[in-house]
Parts: C-alpha cells; structure tokens; sequence
C-alpha cells in the first residue's frame, strides 16, 4: 500500500473518529451542464449530476479575514471531505453537497499534497 493511500485512509478515519461532528449527505457531481442538457418534461434546462449517497462532511466556518464579500460571502462554509469517501469523483465547482434537502454549490476546490482531504468552498443554492 503506497503513501499516498495511507493518508487517505488516516484522513477518512480523522473524518470518522469525529462521529457526531460529521454530517451524512449526498454528493451530487455534475455530469453534464445545464448549457446542454434540456429536460423535456419540464421545458427547463438543467444541469445532470451523479448521486454519490452517505459521503461524511465536516463543516467549518471561513475567518473573518477570508470574507471578502465577493470570493468568499459571509455564508459560505469550508465542507472537509476525506478523498476515499468519494473517489469516484473529483471534486469540480458546480457540484453539490445536499444536506437535509438543502444543496450547497460547490464554488472552489482545495485538497491537500496527498489528495486525501478535500476542502470544498460551499454555498446554499
């Protein structure tokens, strides 16, 4: 097993040892944007996403100093996701986290060296 899937598999645990400060939710990727996918049925067009269900998230707040109003908004959290929970996508902006039924869009994406942890900027749709 490389090093690469040690700090993956460390950063999943880290996520999980957290228990009850995690959040169960749904990642949605996007699959195709809304510029080219036309629902019939609805006469809208819409973007199409990929459903990966159960992904742990750790919420956080952005400091004070990160708020700028443009790039980062005072609403806007940090969603730590450990890359293992998810490695059927990569992370892309567009995406989203839906938590109770609420989405979250995904506006930037940082991981780590490792690629084991994401930081994803969110944002209620």
């Amino acid at each position: 097993m490389g090093l690469n899937n040690q700090f993956k598999l460390a950063a999943q645990k880290i996520v999980t040892a957290f228990g009850d400060v995690g959040v169960s939710t749904n990642y949605e990727a996007v699959t195709s944007t809304s510029a080219n996918t036309y629902n019939a049925s609805t006469g809208v067009a819409a973007a199409v996403y990929s459903t990966v269900a159960g992904v742990t998230v750790i919420f956080d707040v952005f400091e004070l100093r990160q708020i700028d109003g443009k790039i980062v908004q005072p609403e806007d959290k940090k969603a730590l996701i450990p890359a293992k929970s998810i490695s059927a996508v990569t992370p892309t902006p567009e995406d989203r986290i839906v938590v109770a039924g609420v989405p979250w869009r995904v506006v930037n994406v940082r991981t780590d060296p490792a690629e084991a942890l994401w930081e994803l900027q969110v944002r209620k749709s």
